[in-house]
């Protein structure tokens, strides 16, 4: 008698793809499968460079490595719908408030390369002609992890049968951005090794014809260069508004031997205020407000170790009630003229504008399929 084929319909699936190599000021691409569905991306940048330089020992930026190199990471389909614009030091910070663990974040140097790094850190110098080795991995969700199941983690996950092109690119920089802002001595970079894993959690068993809605997440950056009330930044409307993750940085400028980099900022920016049509306030509220207020509702414990907290400078703004995406707060026309985000920035005597202060924000909207 035949024997009857095994069929796991439910099961979640996962694959490794074709790991893409590291190579600065490039922009690196890889095709997503286009069989399955798509609950997230697991990407893991690995390896090790050598570094040369004069006298002294660099210092390294204090953020992520993987946020350092590779800033930009774009998920986009049929060449034009774009569903995820991110950088990794978001993606990271997503994961400790949905989670409240922080992905694996580990460097090292020495006379030879390491093959599972050991400190947890950002990327570490040793002498020169040392190797410096790192290991470093980020979620990149489509289902909406802010969302309980069944109230709208399912309604995002990315439906990639029977589209045309599925993409994934990461945007590379130099090495050179490692070093901590206010290096000047030049360090070279050589016999790198570092490459980019990519895995990804599927669904396979969804028929092709459910429509999902896109988690669209996308950033963009404001500098200021001195104090300021009420900045408007504009938000995009014409979906509904999830949330908004917030990344605050000082101005300040390191000394050679002792920069850190443009550090993380509790006290860049006061108050926040998101208006609908210039008039109606949906949220209004201070930036450290908000951070306890994240604390509370994500149950996230950052103690700080030598005055710096890992969320230092990290706020988020959710729109959703009792983690439903159906609350998410709908902006589309013709209701909705303008939706724009008001900001305080501090004074000179609790922030430094040497260098502009910065506020990333990460837009995070609920796309409806059509």
């Amino acid at each position: 008698m035949a024997q009857q084929k095994v069929s796991y319909p439910a099961a979640e699936r996962q694959r490794a793809l074709q790991a893409l190599t590291f190579a600065e000021n490039s922009v690196l691409s890889r095709d997503l499968p286009r069989d399955t569905v798509l609950k997230g991306l697991q990407l893991r940048l690995s390896g090790s460079v050598v570094t040369t330089f004069g006298s002294g020992t660099p210092v390294a930026d204090a953020f992520s490595i993987f946020d350092n190199i590779i800033p930009r990471i774009d998920v986009v389909i049929n060449g034009s719908r774009v569903v995820k614009s991110v950088r990794p030091h978001m993606m990271r910070m997503q994961q400790l408030f949905t989670t409240q663990i922080l992905g694996e974040r580990r460097s090292s140097a020495g006379a030879a390369a390491s093959a599972y790094p050991t400190v947890d850190g950002a990327f570490v110098y040793g002498t020169t002609g040392q190797i410096s080795s790192v290991a470093e991995t980020i979620y990149i969700p489509f289902e909406m992890v802010y969302c309980e199941i069944g109230m709208g983690r399912e309604a995002t996950w990315l439906n990639l049968k029977g589209v045309a092109s599925a993409e994934l690119r990461l945007t590379c920089a130099a090495f050179s951005k490692l070093l901590g802002f206010g290096n000047t001595a030049p360090v070279v970079y050589s016999s790198s090794t570092m490459a980019i894993d990519i895995v990804t959690l599927e669904a396979q068993d969804v028929p092709p014809q459910i429509a999902f809605s896109d988690w669209k997440q996308t950033t963009k950056e404001i500098t200021l260069s001195a104090e300021t009330t009420d900045y408007a930044i504009d938000i995009n409307r014409g979906n509904k508004l999830s949330g908004i993750l917030m990344l605050a940085r000082d101005g300040a400028a390191g000394s050679a031997t002792a920069a850190t980099g443009k550090l993380a900022s509790n006290l860049a920016f006061t108050k926040l205020s998101l208006k609908v049509n210039g008039q109606t306030d949906i949220k209004s509220t201070t930036f450290q407000q908000l951070q306890a207020e994240n604390r509370a509702r994500y149950g996230v414990s950052a103690p700080m170790a030598s005055n710096v907290s890992i969320l230092d400078g990290v706020a988020h703004m959710s729109f959703l009630a009792r983690k439903d995406i159906t609350t998410a707060l709908p902006l589309q026309p013709p209701l909705v003229d303008n939706v724009q985000l008001f900001v305080n920035s501090n004074t000179s005597s609790n922030v430094s504008y040497t260098n502009p202060v910065s506020l990333t924000l990460q837009t995070e909207e609920i796309v409806e399929p059509r």
